[in-house]
């Protein structure tokens, strides 16, 4: 979902179960002199309901045009105590400090979007001694599982012969190199769709302290022990918060939300037994790739996300910290273009010299104008 898309949030403003647990913990902490700060706020939902339990004030902070729509909802509820500020976290400039932050910045399985590095940036420059973080702790969970159905469908089908067309008279084609993408890949989608099954009691792979961590990272190793014989095609992944005093699951099974559970394949399922010692090892460094490997005695299984596309080495190389990039021509452009932007010369003015400087790079006016405007709706 792109956050732009304001009809896109439905999803987390009708969160019931959601919304029930941030509103419960906003009220042990809210009084009527407390400031609120809500970040990433989207279409304002918490900060809104922090305003309307009688926080005196309430910023809702978000970088996109979803901020308009919650500006209209806080003016339509008289709620006079709102004020919205559009910027990141890290391009927010607020001369004073906040009682609260509240804040959904916890992707799918917690570590995912890569939204903590925000908060953290928040809370060190706006939230003094004995601020409250909601939530303030996350954890994130493992089980290992048996889903036939869902790992046939989603990884197992690209190792067949795959009839792409309903005609009789089309060859069948070998697409089993996708195979090797599919069981690398995080499949992000609910529990009940993967209609997966528990083979162990979930394991706890990490837990984050929100007031004092530094870095949103993982790497860590667990062992579960089997508990019913069957095929285990992979694991299931999710979240838990602490919101003050309350622990909120996404594991699918406590209470349906939003949030999605993610399912870690395996490349080849592995029949275990009651008693079985299943190891597990995740890793993802902060913005990087996810890790996952499993053990069963001396078989051993490693996947990655960074596996799940095709990879070509020089786009390796333009990641590496030593790499010396140079401006292609479509980056000279660019510059040139941001350099030029001083107020005072029309986006279509703008465009024209900019075909005239790159002839090649543009064969129609209205594609120069489209890369003018997008130039100017992240930088100006």
């Amino acid at each position: 979902m792109s956050y732009q898309d304001v009809v896109g949030h439905r999803s987390m403003v009708f969160d019931g179960t959601r919304n029930a647990a941030y509103t419960r913990a906003l009220k042990k902490v809210v009084t009527s002199d407390t400031t609120v700060m809500d970040l990433g706020a989207g279409l304002g939902i918490l900060g809104l309901i922090a305003a309307r339990l009688g926080a005196a004030k309430v910023y809702l902070v978000e970088p996109t045009v979803a901020l308009e729509v919650a500006r209209s909802v806080a003016a339509d509820n008289k709620l006079d105590a709102v004020e919205c500020i559009r910027a990141r976290a890290e391009a927010l400039q607020l001369d004073t400090r906040v009682d609260v932050i509240v804040s959904v910045f916890t992707g799918n399985f917690l570590l995912s979007e890569d939204l903590l590095p925000s908060l953290f940036y928040a809370r060190d420059h706006y939230l003094p001694p004995g601020g409250r973080l909601i939530p303030d702790c996350g954890r994130m969970e493992v089980v290992p599982v048996t889903a036939p159905a869902y790992y046939d469908k989603h990884v197992a089908s690209w190792g067949e012969f795959s009839r792409v067309c309903t005609e009789e008279d089309l060859p069948e084609l070998d697409f089993s190199a996708l195979r090797t993408y599919a069981a690398n890949y995080m499949f992000f989608d609910s529990a009940k769709h993967m209609q997966a099954q528990r083979l162990a009691e979930p394991a706890q792979v990490l837990e984050l302290d929100f007031n004092t961590a530094t870095k949103a990272e993982c790497d860590s190793q667990v062992e579960v022990i089997i508990q019913r014989d069957g095929i285990c095609h992979g694991w299931m992944g999710w979240f838990q918060m602490r919101l003050v005093d309350e622990w909120l699951s996404t594991d699918g099974e406590s209470c349906k939300t939003h949030w999605s559970q993610v399912f870690m394949p395996l490349a080849q399922p592995l029949a275990v037994v009651k008693g079985d010692r299943l190891g597990f090892a995740l890793k993802r460094p902060e913005r990087g790739e996810w890790t996952w490997t499993t053990r069963l005695g001396e078989q051993h299984q490693r996947q990655s996300s960074f596996l799940s596309r095709p990879i070509k080495l020089e786009d390796v190389q333009k990641k590496a910290t030593h790499y010396r990039p140079a401006l292609n021509t479509e980056g000279e452009a660019a510059q040139w273009l941001l350099a030029r932007m001083k107020g005072d010369v029309p986006v279509e003015q703008l465009a024209a010299e900019l075909r005239e400087l790159h002839p090649g790079l543009f064969r129609e006016h209205t594609e120069a104008v489209r890369f003018v405007q997008d130039l100017v709706e992240r930088f100006a």
